[in-house]
């Protein structure tokens, strides 16, 4: 079986550098590949100010939707004011993992109502950092229509906790002999070169790149559980050397 891929570009705000994502996207639309974005609904961090504040961000973010992008809830305020891991042990911050499920709850019901105010529909949760825990899962179930994580270790999309998870591995862009590889990128930190470099995998693997809609996903597999031994094992030979 060939590897497939998505691409997920993390932190849309009316203050990312358009630039950079203006031409990120002439490149997907060329090949007519449709990522997952994930939009911060009330953006608060200041690292993501690298540009001048954009009116027309929501216009965008609903133009995106009309050509078949995905968009996902990027959590609330991008702030991280937890040192808690939570369920993927990837980063020690966190906007969600170790609050209360009434925080929590709050901030995903806030952030949805940003979404419902500009018109914008998504089933897709993308957690800033990428840690969040299980009353981070339960306020999704109360507050949205969410159905679908953006996150965890996997060599295929699976079921668990009563979500759908698409797994996302990849920071950078890899040919991978079989499995589905979300890979993350962050428009607003790469340089050139990275956006070109992405442009001739695109052009090399335009075949196999895949629509979320068309993703089939698995109870828990063997294949899963012993990839997600083996990443975490290597994750955390390659920290401790560090």
């Amino acid at each position: 079986m060939n590897a497939k891929y998505i691409i997920r570009l993390d932190d849309a705000c009316p203050t990312m550098n358009k630039d950079k994502w203006s031409k990120i996207e002439k490149i997907l639309d060329k090949y007519n590949i449709k990522p997952i974005i994930a939009v911060i609904p009330n953006n608060k961090d200041t690292s993501m100010i690298v540009d001048e504040y954009d009116s027309t961000f929501w216009k965008k973010v609903k133009n995106w939707q009309k050509k078949g992008y995905y968009i996902a809830l990027h959590g609330y305020e991008h702030l991280y004011v937890t040192q808690n891991s939570g369920l993927i042990p990837f980063n020690k911050q966190s906007e969600f993992a170790g609050l209360s499920f009434e925080e929590q709850s709050k901030k995903i019901k806030e952030g949805w109502e940003i979404f419902k105010k500009h018109d914008i529909k998504t089933n897709i949760w993308v957690a800033p950092s990428h840690t969040f825990d299980k009353n981070t899962l339960k306020a999704l179930k109360q507050e949205t229509s969410i159905s679908i994580i953006s996150d965890g270790i996997g060599l295929n999309p699976f079921i668990k906790n009563g979500f759908k998870w698409i797994p996302q591995q990849l920071w950078r862009f890899k040919n991978m002999p079989f499995g589905v590889w979300t890979i993350c990128l962050h428009p607003n930190t790469m340089s050139d070169m990275d956006i070109k470099q992405m442009g001739n995998f695109i052009k090399e693997n335009k075949n196999k790149f895949v629509l979320v809609d068309e993703i089939k996903y698995k109870s828990c597999s063997l294949f899963n559980i012993l990839f997600k031994i083996m990443y975490w094992s290597l994750f955390k030979i390659k920290k401790a050397i560090k």
